[in-house]
């Protein structure tokens, strides 16, 4: 059996993924902006991140992907956003969904 690098590539990332996204409460897509990995961030409030119409950029945020137990509602209110690190910025997405806790 023969695969391209590229599928090769696919297959270990994905297993190399897999156990650390076992048994996690919540769940975060890709981002919209580029299919980068997200975590739950909980944020004061965002604005418009530059040259994106899918994207917000988290002012205060805070990373509440290792919280036990992990809660959908941030300390200030709002639900945690699945975001991701750009520099010292985090860009926002989406919105944390249930995941799996078996």
């Amino acid at each position: 059996m023969h695969f391209s690098i590229s599928a090769t590539s696919l297959l270990v990332a994905l297993s190399l993924t897999a156990p650390t996204m076992a048994s996690r409460p919540w769940f975060c897509e890709l981002s919209k902006d580029g299919a980068v990995l997200q975590t739950p961030f909980c944020c004061d409030g965002f604005i418009p991140a530059r040259d994106s119409k899918v994207s917000f950029e988290g002012i205060n945020c805070v990373d509440v992907s290792k919280q036990n137990p992990f809660k959908f509602e941030c300390p200030k209110g709002g639900q945690p956003r699945c975001c991701h690190s750009a520099g010292p910025k985090q860009i926002c997405t989406s919105t944390v969904k249930e995941g799996d806790t078996d």
